[in-house]
């Protein structure tokens, strides 16, 4: 599909240019300016010079950070796929309504905010948590044991967060497996863990690997989590760069810093691009003809029911944090406590009584609708360009537009940070809207991209054929049939704003916070029940958002 060559008059009237040169410009500069300007300044602002470089390899706290930051991402990927691989093998498996509870349990936190589910982490397992009442009321521990604030927070909120990058490429490798294969084995005398060393594990790892790619590039780039659940011994070389800036005022060897974080990426980027490509994040890897992976007449195995155990604890490890702050929010003390001992709304109350919340509410909201517009507009005109270039070019102009969910925010944020501040746009409504933008477009460009690749071109050609011009074409045939595709994107567009913490850290000051900027301080100093309330109005945002859009996808299609 991606490759396939446009009939005759396909895209009449639609010039490549006027699809791939908006967004192209403001990659060019917000994203390619501000990137490059560190990379100028890593080297030298006089002349070329390694010795921000030399400096970072000689000082031993340095390398130690590169280290952690390696290692925590390594951990991190690990336990994904360790924890990824039962929930996914019982989401092929079982019936359409477990599976679509199953499905559930791991969207929802796919889609919630990662501050929120950070927030909430903390509040499970600090020294009186849910998680420490819990394990002291068994009579397992006799003292709180500590979960945050070190590695094992780290890795238990980036795994949280990161996770279904891949269950969701594993479990659709596991759907592109043949029961016949299976059967074919099984027939043949081998045994269930015959049957998964031999058969499952080989063909579901370019999933796997896909995946664990993808979570290994975000977690080498990772600032909240680390900075909210971290101790001084799992600083990351996002929170150095940060600090680099915000602290010691020293630009030149954050910018290096910066550098070696974008060069590792870039290279994860490459090889991912080398292996699976794009057309796997766009088009899901699809490709069976036989049945698809189930149970076989033979039923599960041990293993089998082990793996439904599993599911089960780890769907709970993905849901706790989403559903415990919801009655921990509707607690009357100032302490957080669960189960809360009386039940009152006076924080929601104090969230809307107070201008501070108001106010960043409000601002975040005027934000995200901005973004949603100018990204529709943007990213809807790249798909179409897109779609209509020649396959030669395609990819190489797909991963250029793709480059601003790979690249770590903490990249582009400090990047348009020393742009837009000698402009005055820093701290205004407009410089953080830019920077959302530049985030946001890009999932704008892949879900229409994907709806344009099902589009009927012969419906195009049929409508030119009858002397309709390309813009009637649009408006009345194309437009319709790829709304859903539109409508998906500015959700992404308008959660991916709504919840930013990074860029808002950098671009927006005391009169200009998000809401969750000004969780983000309040989690980093003291967890106030306020900011438990805001966490479930984001949540319930979220759902309210995602809702309206699965209603209108079902009107479309009904």
């Amino acid at each position: 599909m991606a490759g396939r060559s446009n009939p005759a008059g396909v895209g009449r009237g639609f010039p490549v240019w006027l699809g791939l040169a908006p967004f192209g410009l403001v990659l060019l500069v917000l994203f390619a300016v501000p990137v490059l300007s560190l990379l100028k300044l890593a080297f030298g602002e006089s002349g070329f010079s390694l010795a921000q470089f030399e400096r970072m390899a000689a000082v031993p706290v340095y390398r130690s950070v590169l280290l952690t930051t390696l290692g925590i991402a390594g951990l991190v990927t690990a336990l994904a796929v360790i924890a990824s691989y039962p929930l996914a093998y019982v989401m092929a498996t079982v019936g359409p309504r477990a599976r679509g509870l199953l499905m559930l349990l791991v969207l929802l936190p796919f889609w919630t905010s990662a501050l929120v589910r950070t927030t909430a982490w903390i509040i499970l397992l600090q020294g009186n948590g849910v998680v420490n009442t819990m394990l002291m009321g068994a009579g397992l521990t006799a003292s709180p044991i500590a979960f945050v604030y070190n590695l094992s927070g780290v890795l238990i909120g980036m795994t949280h967060v990161l996770m279904p990058f891949v269950v969701l490429p594993l479990y659709a490798a596991f759907r592109n497996l043949e029961l016949s294969t299976v059967q074919a084995a099984e027939s043949l005398g081998a045994g269930p863990l015959t049957v998964f060393r031999r058969i499952i594990l080989p063909l579901t790892a370019p999933g796997v690997v896909a995946g664990a790619m993808i979570v290994f590039m975000n977690a080498i780039g990772f600032y909240l989590t680390p900075a909210l659940m971290g101790g001084p011994g799992q600083a990351m070389i996002a929170q150095m760069i940060a600090s680099n800036i915000n602290t010691e005022l020293n630009w030149p060897f954050a910018a290096a810093l910066a550098t070696v974080l974008l060069v590792a990426t870039v290279t994860m980027l490459v090889l991912f691009q080398r292996f699976f490509g794009l057309e796997r994040l766009i088009d899901g890897g699809g490709g069976k003809v036989g049945q698809p992976f189930t149970v076989t007449s033979r039923g599960r195995s041990t293993g089998g029911w082990l793996a439904i155990v599993a599911a089960g604890l780890i769907g709970a490890f993905l849901i706790a944090p989403i559903v415990i702050v919801f009655p921990m929010s509707l607690g009357s003390s100032p302490f957080l406590a669960f189960p809360p001992e009386s039940y009152s709304l006076v924080w929601y109350e104090n969230f809307f009584s107070t201008s501070k919340w108001v106010t960043a509410l409000t601002r975040s909201l005027q934000i995200a609708a901005l973004v949603v517009t100018i990204s529709v507009v943007l990213g809807t005109l790249a798909a179409l360009g897109v779609s209509r270039m020649r396959p030669r070019w395609r990819n190489m102009v797909e991963t250029i537009f793709i480059l601003p969910m790979i690249v770590p925010v903490i990249i582009l944020a400090v990047g348009l940070y020393y742009l837009l501040a000698p402009t005055g746009l820093v701290g205004s409504i407009w410089g953080v809207t830019l920077g959302h933008v530049v985030l946001a477009t890009p999932y704008v460009f892949i879900t229409v991209r994907a709806a344009l690749k099902s589009f009927d071109d012969n419906l195009e050609l049929a409508a030119l054929g009858l002397g309709a011009s390309w813009a009637t074409m649009f408006r009345r045939v194309m437009l319709p049939a790829i709304a859903p595709g539109i409508a998906a994107g500015a959700i992404f567009a308008f959660i991916t704003s709504f919840d930013d913490v990074i860029i808002a850290l950098f671009l927006t000051n005391i009169r200009s916070r998000t809401l969750p900027k000004l969780m983000y301080e309040g989690v980093a100093h003291e967890i106030d029940p306020t900011i438990i309330a805001a966490s479930c109005l984001i949540i319930l945002v979220t759902v309210v958002v995602l809702g309206a859009n699965l209603l209108v996808a079902k009107r479309k299609t009904s």
